[in-house]
């Protein structure tokens, strides 16, 4: 990892820490906390965590605002939909995390194969 990086990152991972946890990682270098208290602390930060967000922006999408988002895609497709085909121009841009907006994503996501046991199993499974 090259040196700049390093510090961006270190600066997200201390502002995290200290919000979520309020630890200060000066205190930590001391011997204040172990780097496994450390570790485990990292990986159970918030999905919206400032170090998670730098690396992939769809972090930013929260439960709440990926329902509103695609409410709100629903309803301009339907409004487009309803409108005079002559009139309308082209679909509206969706928004959302890149799961919902990048349609090329969407057409290319790659296939499971279920072996049969595992098919039988899910199949067996009580429903209701």
């Amino acid at each position: 990892m090259l040196a700049n990086e390093y510090v961006e990152h270190e600066q997200e991972l201390r502002a995290d820490l200290q919000q979520t946890y309020n630890v200060d990682i000066d205190h930590a270098i001391a011997g204040a906390h172990s780097a496994y208290h450390i570790a485990c602390l990292v990986a159970q930060l918030p999905i919206d965590a400032r170090i998670r967000v730098t690396h992939d922006a769809d972090c930013r999408w929260t439960l709440d605002n990926v329902l509103l988002a695609r409410l709100c895609n629903s309803f301009s497709m339907f409004v487009y939909g309803m409108s005079d085909k002559k009139k309308r121009g082209a679909p509206p841009k969706l928004i959302g995390p890149s799961c919902m907006t990048n349609n090329q994503q969407m057409r290319t996501l790659p296939a499971r194969v279920l072996p049969v046991s595992e098919l039988i199993e899910i199949l067996n499974k009580p429903r209701g």
